[in-house]
């Protein structure tokens, strides 16, 4: 089995949430993601579920590393409940590594947990593996898609991306680090599937714009209306423009609240990093 690569989901095909991919080869695995998901009504008394990780008790001595794409709770929310089984090092982006050290410290593993701060076109080898971190848009800030070199051939693995060249927030996606993988050979891509099925192309951020600012223009003046910002309904980067100056992409908004603990959570650590 030594060259042969496994491809293992855990969770996140077919569903909504608690994405969580394993990648073996040899006696070394990586596992890309650990995202919870979010129950049905009908599950009655249950607040979260995340994947079955009793699956990876046997490779115990295997798993070398985890790896983060983004912020997303359905790709991030599981990490505690996997790191108290398996305390490997985490590698993730600056932001995410935010998001991460306080759900640690929600859990009291904060001190007792690696985590790898890494920038787009990072290089970084992982035991068999050679992961690179590529730049990719998507309704939240530093997010990656990886490509990663194993012993048989390349994967790139996009995680949650859009193509959008005119971000609100930060750099365009890195669309040539995804055709330089393309020219030199791709043995399989694992692509986001969002949306898929539907004609067309998902617009950029920068489209919802115009109608946050009338929204503001009618309502921002009031000392009592406010707008209640959901960051699964708001791109995150939008939501932060009351933390950034006009040149990065115009006017702020006055009066965003925020709706839940995890939204006053991220924007603490947005205000801060």
């Amino acid at each position: 089995m030594a060259s042969v690569l496994e491809i293992i989901p855990l969770g996140g095909i077919g569903e909504f949430g608690m994405n969580c991919m394993a990648m073996r080869y040899g006696d070394e695995m990586l596992i890309l993601d650990a995202g919870m998901g979010f129950p049905e009504e009908t599950a009655y008394g249950v607040d979260v579920s995340i994947p079955d990780f009793g699956f990876l008790d046997e490779y115990r001595d295997d798993i070398t590393a985890i790896v983060l794409t983004h912020g997303h709770e359905d790709h991030l929310g599981a990490l505690p409940y996997l790191l108290k089984k398996f305390n490997v090092p985490v590698y993730c982006s600056h932001f995410t590594a935010g998001l991460a050290e306080s759900k640690l410290e929600e859990h009291d593993l904060l001190g007792d947990v690696l985590l790898h701060r890494v920038e787009p076109r990072d290089v970084v080898d992982i035991g068999a593996f050679q992961v690179e971190f590529i730049r990719v848009s998507h309704s939240l800030v530093d997010c990656f898609s990886l490509g990663i070199k194993t012993p048989v051939g390349t994967i790139i693995h996009t995680g949650d991306y859009k193509v959008d060249e005119t971000p609100v927030i930060g750099e365009p996606i890195d669309l040539r680090s995804f055709r330089r993988y393309g020219q030199d050979g791709v043995l399989a891509l694992l692509s986001d599937s969002t949306n898929a099925t539907v004609p067309g192309r998902t617009p950029s951020e920068r489209a919802v714009i115009p109608a946050f600012e009338e929204i503001d223009r009618c309502f921002g003046t009031s000392p009592t209306a406010a707008i209640q910002a959901d960051r699964f309904s708001i791109p995150l980067h939008i939501d932060e423009r009351k933390h950034v100056s006009a040149d990065a992409g115009g006017i702020g908004f006055n009066n965003i609240q925020n709706c839940g603990r995890a939204d006053c959570r991220v924007d603490g650590i947005t205000a801060v990093l």
